[in-house]
């Protein structure tokens, strides 16, 4: 055991400084570039057993045949049925409508339309409206007069679609009744009764006429109206009025020819002292144009054979001829937007009976209404220019120049209190500046404005009577969703003169400003109610001398669908 020991303490040196210059060699630095990745050699496999190519060859033989035949497969047709295309439904149309209402001045007012529905072969209606008042109105000299009117009317009409052609008849029955309340408010003892003042006016025109509808402009498409119109004032003053209008035109060389004949016949009853009337007219006229440019190159002739007005010549019949130029033309500046239009032409205003009693209805009774001269505007060129701002706003403006003849005015009568009025003529021009524009404001709302400048030339009087120098209208329409219809207007026209009875004198009409307003409010499909007011200003408007119009008046009512 101890010899063990001495052995252990001997080579225990020897171990410690073997291991301690093995640990001095081994320490050295070690730099890595590129991270180790392993990797194995490929290896082709040998064949694990022996292989021997064989050298001998197989063969197959077959046979084969077509046998020829037909292959029928079975199937079976289902017809396709054909696309129909369904129009949309369209709206559902009443029968007519009843509209009914009153105002101040103790105004009713009623107006009822009766039609049938749709039809492929015509149309059948009545029209009736009836308008009046019975209130009283202040004049200049504080006297409380009775200024009542009364406006009827019906229609009955109809219509017969053919093929490419249309029948219409029509008869148009008009009842008026005008009192002439105004007069010199020098006048302090005049005190009538009102079945002296009494205008009792019958106005009845029967229409029939046909006219052609051919799409292809190459055939000849043509009107042809007859008409007879019966006219009266009171119980002697009778007009009977027969009447032809024919048009037509078709495509020649590369134009379109057209030709408008026209033809009235004046027959009056005993109690107006003068002879029958004839006026024909025809229009000859060519046309042509396109998207950019248009022409129209024509004349006028008309003939008027009438009594003689020289008191020399017995109440003979003379011939009157007139010739007037047709032309037009108009171009395209910017497409859409502007355009250009030119205007050469005149006519014949016809002052006859039927149309004038519209105009002024205190008319002096007794033959004048019925033996006025008609006006001949002997030139008139116009200029101007039109289109469109944006999808729906439009405008216009344009300027002209007329030189007539025989212009019909009106002054009071000198010989009575002025309550009536008589006609009066003159020579000469008169430049006019026309201007409109219609512009929507948003869907709901639309704003039209429109106004003309007039300047008169006369030869004989100094103003033309009860003739403004300038009038203008601003309206504004608005829709809600067409449950709220709204529609509101300011009427304004300039200054006018008038000359009284004697003394004679002028007399100045000052501007004036009219402002009317009208809501619609459509409670269901077939009911609704509105209200209007009317006359709203600041004064006193008097459309014709001593004649002072009904103030402030308020109507209100209700429509309902039938």
């Amino acid at each position: 055991m101890k010899s063990y020991i001495l052995l252990a303490t001997f080579f225990l040196p020897l171990v410690a400084s073997g291991q301690t210059s093995e640990e001095e060699s081994i320490k050295r630095s070690v730099t890595l570039y590129n991270p180790y990745k392993p990797s194995i050699q490929e290896a082709a496999k040998r064949t694990i057993l022996p292989a021997v190519d064989d050298t001998s060859r197989i063969r197959v033989d077959f046979k084969y045949d077509f046998t020829p035949g037909s292959f029928t497969p079975e199937y079976k047709v289902s017809p396709i049925r054909s696309a129909s295309l369904s129009p949309e439904p369209l709206p559902k149309l009443k029968n007519g409508y009843v509209n009914l209402g009153l105002g101040t001045y103790l105004s009713p007012f009623l107006e009822v339309s009766v039609s049938n529905n749709r039809s492929r072969k015509g149309m059948l209606g009545i029209f009736t409206r009836s308008y009046a008042s019975a209130g009283h109105m202040k004049l200049e000299n504080s006297d409380r007069v009775f200024a009542g009117f009364m406006d009827n009317q019906a229609i009955v009409y109809g219509k017969r679609y053919m093929r490419k052609s249309r029948f219409d008849a029509d008869i148009d029955f008009r009842q008026m009744t005008r009192y002439a309340y105004g007069y010199d408010p020098d006048e302090t003892t005049w005190d009538p009764t009102r079945k002296d003042i009494r205008s009792l006016y019958f106005d009845v025109t029967g229409t029939a006429r046909y006219f052609t509808m051919e799409p292809d402009s190459n055939n000849l498409n043509w009107d042809a109206s007859l008409k007879y119109n019966f006219f009266s004032r009171g119980k002697d003053a009778l007009q009977h009025n027969p009447g032809l209008t024919v048009k037509g035109g078709k495509i020649l060389y590369g134009f379109y020819a057209g030709l408008n004949l026209d033809y009235d016949l004046y027959l009056f009853s005993e109690g107006i002292d003068t002879h029958s009337r004839n006026l024909f007219s025809l229009n000859p006229y060519i046309t042509k144009g396109t998207e950019d440019w248009k022409f129209r190159f024509g004349f006028n002739a008309a003939v008027d054979i009438k009594e003689n007005p020289d008191l020399l010549a017995g109440g003979n019949l003379k011939t009157y001829f007139y010739i007037y130029p047709d032309v037009f033309f108009t171009f395209r500046i910017i497409p859409e937007f502007l355009r250009f239009k030119a205007v050469i032409d005149g006519s014949m205003v016809n002052n006859q009976a039927h149309n004038t009693a519209y105009v002024n209805p205190w008319l002096i009774p007794g033959d004048t209404l019925f033996t006025l001269r008609n006006t001949d505007n002997k030139l008139r060129l116009t200029a101007g220019i039109f289109g469109n701002m944006n999808v729906s706003a439009t405008y216009s403006l344009d300027v002209s120049y007329t030189l007539f003849k025989d212009i019909l005015l009106f002054r009071n009568d000198t010989l009575g209190v002025g309550n009536y009025f008589l006609p009066v003529y003159d020579d000469g021009d008169l430049f006019r500046v026309h201007g409109e524009v219609n512009y929507p404001l948003n869907r709901q709302m639309i704003l039209s404005l429109q106004g003309n400048y007039y300047r008169y030339s006369l030869s004989d009087s100094d103003y033309a009577w009860h003739r403004p120098d300038w009038d203008g209208t601003v309206k504004l329409d608005y829709n809600l969703r067409n449950k709220i219809v709204a529609s509101t207007s300011l009427t304004m026209n300039g200054r006018r003169f008038a000359m009284t009875k004697a003394p004679e004198k002028v007399k100045t009409l000052p501007i004036h400003a009219n402002l009317n307003l009208g809501v619609e409010y459509r409670y269901t499909q077939v009911l609704s109610f509105w209200v209007k007011f009317n006359n709203i200003s600041y004064d006193k408007y008097y459309e014709w001398n001593y004649y002072p119009a009904q103030n402030f008046m308020i109507l209100g009512g209700f429509t309902y669908s039938l």
